[in-house]
């Protein structure tokens, strides 16, 4: 019976020493993964990617020449002689077909009849998130506690690494409980071998929040980006996004955005996660930025404010 005993308890103490062991092992892997990160996105791989950026902006899109293209006298009778034959039933039906895809595809991009009554259709603008514990940027409410317009105002610093880093600031103004504009400026300052660049480009975007939840904020928009700093290119900005209010103080906020200048592109996606104080907000999270060919991955932290 005690030899039992001093076996059951000498196998104890060896799984005790392997778990030991193995947390060992597991806080090792970690700490690589950790260097590696930082290694990474250390200054060692920096390389001009503000100039890189600016260079491939400016890049114009070489026009070719155009071909004629001839139509065989024969073809063109062809045609003709078919679009004559088309009957009255075929127009008919791609009529209907059209105008429903049009009618789905408003319904889906903007609202479908089955909302009208809902609640998300006569939602309200908040005074700010977490007024109360339930609710985020629209409120359910027949009351007048709400707003009619509002302003959140925020400034991010963004930093790669010590030699590349920048500034986002910009305002939402919220409006007509679905609407809302953005007015953003986002900055980078480059330090390569003492010599300093600068990126410097402003957006406005005009919002649609599709979503409009106690628990959801989703959002579409179309707008402009300009591009300064010796490029000065103005191009076509398309954009998508939510904010998902957890558990309050807690909301993840997900968004992108792209633009088409010359034959390149200018992106940037957020993943932020925020802390709601009554009407201010600190945000920290990770932002990607795509400056035509250069890619620059930052760590992102700001202050929000709503009135």
């Amino acid at each position: 019976m005690d030899e039992n005993k001093d076996t059951a308890k000498i196998g104890i103490i060896i799984g005790g020493f392997g778990f030991i062991k193995s947390t060992k092992m597991i806080k090792k892997l970690l700490l690589v993964s950790l260097v590696t990160f930082l290694f990474s996105i250390s200054g060692f791989s920096q390389s001009a990617k503000l100039d890189k950026g600016k260079e491939s902006l400016k890049t114009k899109t070489t026009s070719s020449t155009s071909a004629t293209l001839r139509i065989p006298t024969s073809t063109t009778t062809t045609i003709s002689t078919n679009n004559q034959d088309r009957t009255l039933l075929q127009v008919l039906f791609v009529d209907i077909i059209g105008r429903l895809l049009a009618y789905t595809a408003y319904g889906a991009a903007f609202e479908s009849p089955w909302e009208f009554k809902g609640n998300m259709h006569s939602a309200e603008i908040a005074h700010f998130p977490y007024e109360l514990p339930h609710q985020g940027n629209f409120i359910y409410t027949d009351s007048i506690n709400y707003n009619i317009t509002r302003f959140d105002i925020y400034n991010r610093f963004l930093i790669e690494n010590s030699s590349l880093y920048g500034n986002n600031f910009g305002f939402d103004f919220l409006f007509f409980k679905r609407f809302s504009f953005n007015a953003d400026y986002v900055t980078f300052s480059e330090n390569m071998d003492g010599k300093k660049d600068n990126f410097n480009m402003y957006s406005a975007l005009l919002k649609y929040h599709r979503i409009r939840t106690q628990k959801l904020d989703a959002w579409f928009g179309l707008g402009a980006t300009h591009v300064a700093s010796g490029v000065n290119e103005t191009g076509f900005t398309f954009g998508f996004g939510g904010e998902w209010f957890i558990k309050k103080p807690i909301s993840l906020l997900l968004s992108h955005r792209t633009t088409a200048i010359n034959n390149e592109r200018i992106k940037n996606t957020k993943l932020l996660l925020k802390y709601h104080i009554n009407n201010y907000r600190i945000s920290s999270g990770y932002e990607y930025y795509r400056l035509g060919v250069s890619k620059i991955n930052t760590f992102s932290l700001g202050v929000e404010v709503s009135f």
